[in-house]
């Protein structure tokens, strides 16, 4: 997809995450991705998996409930349409999964974990209730001056016993991960960098459940759980030193798009389902060098479908070419498509 930049081609992208995930990539509040002086949106598309075909239907209507419907067959829990059709989104917006907070980090491994494994998923959906319910009991007792442990002890148990499950879940995803991430990151860069990902953990010290109950008078002075899974890290480093403060942005982009390639690898395996791949103005912050090798990637028969934006059509155009790639190409305007071509590459 080629157009200017602001004329939609990003919307069209995250549609097609919308259909895969239920949520956005770029604005995971649901109303906010309602036009203006509208009450609700849908997105439906018809997709081939497995050699069989679906229809896959989202829906979004404000004061109603999110509609996710395969075949016209609603889903229970969103939960449950996760890894039927993966699809990996590449945006510029992804520069948060460096510069902003832990948070950001944990919901890439968590998204990727719970593709892969759905008793992941209900744990961690599990947790935070228990969370949420612990630190709403938390304030009341501040606020009553009153604290009675015995009400403290089931969320204590339920974050402790689901806290230790996911946190092996990180440990025995991250190893494997790691490996994948550091060979992929060696392509793009030429080799040149040594970058790791360090995993930190409240779980990973001696006696944490001793000393999550200890922690009782710091967490009712600041009203919320202080220890626990919640609270885990994930470090990006780069030469040894923080990628956040000493990596240039064409590392930080090099960094983010290892990521996502890694997750692809990783979805690719488990799930027997190849992810469509969605990379929006990928070629943004990288040298030349460096795009050259992720195109070589990317064109790989093995990332099957893929679907690209770009501000520039003869970039696009110039890239089919050295590659000899078949491609659609539609010219984005105002939200509209204008014109669609195929491309096919001369004999």
């Amino acid at each position: 997809m080629v157009g200017r930049n602001g004329v939609g081609k990003t919307n069209i992208l995250d549609a097609l995450y919308y259909l895969s995930i239920g949520k956005s990539a770029i604005n995971p509040i649901d109303s906010a991705n309602i036009s203006y002086n509208e009450s609700s949106f849908y997105i439906k598309a018809k997709i081939n998996r497995s050699e069989s075909r679906h229809e896959v239907l989202c829906s979004v209507q404000l004061g109603k409930k999110k509609v996710l419907k395969v075949n016209n067959n609603e889903y229970e829990k969103l939960s449950e349409h996760i890894g039927f059709i993966p699809a990996i989104m590449i945006t510029p917006n992804d520069i948060s999964l460096i510069n902003d907070g832990h948070e950001a980090r944990r919901k890439f491994f968590d998204n990727t974990i719970s593709h892969l494994d759905k008793s992941y998923l209900y744990n961690l959906v599990r947790y935070q209730k228990a969370l949420k319910q612990r630190n709403s009991l938390l304030k009341h007792f501040s606020l009553t001056m009153t604290i009675h442990e015995a009400q403290l002890e089931p969320y204590n148990h339920e974050l402790l016993t689901l806290g230790k499950e996911i946190y092996d879940a990180r440990v025995k995803f991250l190893n494997p991960f790691i490996k994948r991430f550091n060979r992929l990151y060696k392509k793009l860069s030429g080799q040149h960098e040594l970058v790791e990902i360090v995993y930190e953990s409240n779980w990973q010290k001696d006696n944490f459940e001793a000393n999550f109950k200890q922690a009782i008078k710091r967490d009712l002075a600041l009203q919320r759980t202080t220890l626990g899974i919640h609270r885990d890290a994930y470090h990006f480093y780069i030469d040894g030193k923080q990628i956040k403060r000493f990596g240039s942005q064409r590392q930080q982009k090099s960094l983010i798009v290892a990521l996502k390639l890694a997750q692809f690898e990783v979805l690719k395996k488990v799930l027997k389902v190849t992810p469509v791949l969605l990379l929006d103005d990928i070629f943004d912050k990288l040298d030349d060098q460096r795009m050259a090798i992720l195109l070589k990637m990317v064109c790989d028969k093995s990332f099957g479908q893929i679907f690209l934006t770009d501000a520039r059509p003869e970039r696009t155009l110039a890239m089919l070419k050295e590659n000899r790639l078949s491609a659609r190409i539609f010219t984005i305007n105002d939200g509209v498509i204008e014109e669609t071509s195929d491309y096919e590459p001369e004999n």
